[in-house]
């Protein structure tokens, strides 16, 4: 019986041709070269082809008897060579050069020993080559952990530059989204997904699937099905499942082969969770047993599982430290309130007035370019523009007439005041050049430090805008507040000498929205201590 194989186009590796010369020297006669390929079979190299003067162009094959591939199976999964006296005088000498390679040739000689001599050589050959090709394994799988361990390092110092304090205002959901796609990559899945926990109800927030991986397998009903089913396992350490598609639980859950679920948050009312599904195999899916110090190649460990842990521990601070920055946004919020309430309570012409110059200049200020963060800084700057007048006369704060030239002198303090008031506030330091510089002019004319042109901080020169449309539209002590159009007019004739003309450009261009906003407001009621006393009873 024969069997038929195919020659091989392929290269050999630089030291199989290494050892075949150097045993065709030693022996004084071509060596064939072959190799296992499955499921084709043992194929003779392109080299051993060539000299038996086989065409490589056309489908050329050769036969050898099943008793020299059984020969060429065993040397090779033994490592140990063989000499088969075949005839007198003739012997078959086949030499493992590899797991999957043989050197074979028929020798005619009167000492076999020698031959012997060979194969031994070529079976300390084979051990050599077998071990130096698994520290060549191990090597490339250490260095393939050190590259995986930088990208986790990588990963980890993005996410702490994206929770610096310029963040504090990204949401969690801004910052998981930013942050998936090196998560995955850092935890070889081919899906991740990132579920919140809205009041109890599963909702998915973010995904992510590796490249190469054509869009989600999982519909959302199954990732969030998986999670019911195993998030109670997951409050208090990661759930890490391999080989899980081999279980009878799987059946509910197609596609998913294995997975890692981490709880993000509270364990007992948790923000969300990370699900980590099917781990990129690195490991030969085809090797029938993978070692152990490779098995992290191959399915989800403590690796990924510390890493989504941690990813989830840097997201539940955030999350703490937004709620303590949203807090004490609101906090500060109210002491402006109140510091204005303060001034409102001394002048009630001008109750109000504070609150609907911050309108205002929010507006403008997205109008003129401001980022949505600097505008609501501006806000808070608008509601404490005033604030020095706290440090001024109530009589002429209320005097129902003009004022005398030492009567406005004090007026002219209230810049200065509001600074003295505030300049200890560190958290509120944004509002200084506002509230001390709304009052000066273009030309240079202005109070309290006469800066002109650009000189003046651009807060200032839009709070000015903003502050003295609202003070013509007023109603005062003394006047009653002029009509939109002609507080309009006026700021276009001082466009350019008492009022930035960009600023009263933008002005004009949302005049609508700005009488629109002038008519709704309404001032907030004071609360009333009898009454509140009485609601309460």
């Amino acid at each position: 019986m024969v069997t038929t194989l195919t020659v091989s186009q392929d290269p050999i590796q630089t030291w199989h041709e290494k050892a075949l010369a150097a045993l065709e020297r030693a022996l004084g006669q071509s060596v064939e070269l072959w190799y296992s390929q499955q499921p084709e079979g043992w194929t003779l190299s392109e080299s051993s082809a060539r000299r038996e003067g086989l065409g490589l162009d056309d489908p050329s094959t050769m036969s050898v008897g099943d008793d020299l591939l059984a020969l060429m199976d065993s040397t090779t999964s033994t490592g140990i060579g063989t000499v088969l006296e075949q005839s007198p005088g003739e012997y078959l000498l086949v030499i493992p050069l590899g797991r999957k390679i043989a050197a074979t040739t028929t020798v005619h000689t009167d000492s076999p020993g020698r031959l012997l001599g060979l194969a031994e050589l070529g079976s300390q050959f084979f051990q050599q080559q077998t071990e130096l090709a698994q520290v060549r394994e191990e090597n490339d799988y250490f260095l393939k952990q050190v590259s995986d361990d930088f990208e986790e390092l990588t990963f980890l110092r993005s996410m702490a530059q994206r929770l610096g304090l310029r963040t504090n205002a990204k949401s969690i959901d801004q910052l998981v989204n930013a942050s998936i796609e090196e998560l995955a990559k850092s935890t070889h899945a081919e899906e991740l997904y990132y579920v919140g926990n809205d009041d109890g109800e599963l909702k998915l927030l973010a995904a992510c699937h590796a490249e190469g991986i054509d869009g989600f397998e999982h519909e959302t009903e199954v990732v969030q099905s998986l999670l019911r089913h195993f998030r109670a396992a997951a409050q208090h350490q990661p759930v890490i499942k391999n080989a899980f598609g081999e279980t009878d639980a799987a059946h509910d859950f197609p596609g998913v082969r294995d997975f890692v679920i981490v709880v993000v948050g509270d364990e007992a009312d948790p923000l969300g969770w990370f699900l980590a599904i099917n781990r990129i195999s690195e490991a030969g899916t085809d090797e029938p047993a993978i070692p152990e110090w490779r098995l992290n190649q191959h399915e989800f460990g403590t690796s990924e599982a510390s890493l989504l842990s941690t990813a989830a521990a840097m997201i539940a601070s955030h999350a703490n430290n937004l709620a303590l920055f949203q807090e004490r946004e609101v906090l500060l919020v109210n002491v402006v309130r109140t510091l204005v309430s303060a001034v409102e309570a001394k002048d009630e012409y001008t109750c109000g007035h504070s609150e609907r110059v911050a309108l205002y200049a929010k507006r403008l200020a997205r109008q003129v370019g401001y980022n949505e963060e600097d505008c609501e800084l501006l806000y808070l700057t608008g509601l404490l523009h005033d604030v020095g007048k706290i440090a001024i006369n109530d009589a002429i704060l209320n005097k129902p007439g003009h004022l005398t030239d030492e009567e406005f002198a004090e007026i002219q303090r209230h810049p200065d005041e509001g600074w003295q008031i505030l300049q200890g506030l560190q958290q509120l330091s944004y509002v200084l050049p506002g509230v001390l510089h709304h009052h000066e002019r273009l030309d240079g004319k202005g109070y309290p430090d006469g800066l002109a042109g650009t000189n003046i901080p651009l807060d200032g020169r839009i709070l000015a805008v903003a502050d003295a449309y609202d003070a013509m539209t007023s109603n005062r002590a003394y006047r009653t507040g002029m009509p939109h159009e002609k507080a309009i007019s006026i700021l276009r004739q001082g466009s350019g000498t008492q009022w930035d003309p960009e600023a009263v450009d933008a002005f004009v261009q949302i005049e609508s929205e700005i009488i629109a906003m002038r008519e709704a407001y309404l001032p907030r009621e004071r609360p009333n201590r009898k009454s509140m006393s009485a609601a309460s009873q």
